[in-house]
């Protein structure tokens, strides 16, 4: 088998694993579910339940990928060659994230996991951005993939690390001490952000899954959960920055000023 064939089969199968292996507990009755675990390891900034059903749109369009991507059209195609191990990199540090977190519960090592899923996915942004778009593949499943799961991850990440720092004591998840140390932590995030969104010069599609986090993460501090205003606040402050420059970036993209 040529590593393209190996590339091409990954890119296909791995896409198709990750809601499979996704519903071991809901569905299959194996490991606890995502709510059970998170349960035991909240911090102000886990996102309100309703935010990861992002996850169901980075799916679809995951699998839509590999199909393109096996097709004739798509197996020899610039993007698959380009794309595609970084792509299968984040596929599999996905399902494997997916499982442990199911089956040994929340730790540093999912953290070690979800940091490899976002070095692999940051790549793919930044490769799928190195060209400008030329056709329906690029505006429709290339752009808002690499877009959307990369946005999505970068939060995910420092939600991870919050999470595995209460359970194993560095950080308080209690009173103003437990509120302080969840800001620092989601600053960090936005700081991560922003910066690729200042490099990307703009990426809606980033841009669109952060800001979706932060969506949840004041609809937990303020409805969902005990109420939370500092965390609120500047989860809302931090929404506002992402939105102001993205949308900076990518109108100098569009009009070619400097960046």
């Amino acid at each position: 088998m040529t590593s393209n064939n190996l590339r091409t089969i990954l890119n296909l199968v791995l896409p198709i694993l990750q809601p499979v292996i996704g519903a071991l507990a809901p569905v299959f009755g194996i490991g606890m579910t995502m709510q059970e675990m998170s349960a035991g390891s909240e911090t102000p900034i886990t996102p309100s339940g309703y935010a990861f059903s992002i996850w169901g749109v980075i799916f679809t369009l995951a699998i839509a990928w590999g199909i393109w991507q096996a097709l004739p059209a798509g197996r020899d195609s610039v993007a698959a060659r380009r794309l595609g191990w970084p792509l299968a990199g984040a596929f599999a540090c996905s399902n494997l994230w997916m499982l442990l977190s199911q089956l040994t519960g929340n730790g540093w090592h999912l953290v070690v996991v979800i940091l490899a899923l976002l070095a692999c996915v940051l790549a793919a942004f930044f490769i799928a951005r190195a060209e400008p778009g030329q056709g329906w593949v690029d505006t429709w499943i290339i752009y808002p993939l690499t877009g959307l799961f990369a946005g999505w991850v970068s939060a995910a990440t420092f939600v991870n690390i919050a999470s595995a720092a209460v359970l194993s004591g560095v950080i308080r998840n209690e009173g103003m001490t437990g509120s302080l140390a969840a800001i620092l932590i989601l600053l960090a995030a936005a700081g991560v952000a922003l910066g690729v969104l200042w490099t990307a010069h703009g990426a809606p599609w980033y841009a669109a899954a952060f800001a979706w986090a932060l969506l949840g993460i004041i609809a937990a501090n303020t409805v969902d959960r005990d109420l939370n205003l500092l965390v609120a606040a500047v989860a809302a402050v931090l929404l506002v920055l992402v939105a102001a420059l993205s949308w900076q970036r990518s109108r100098m993209r569009r009009h070619r000023l400097p960046v």
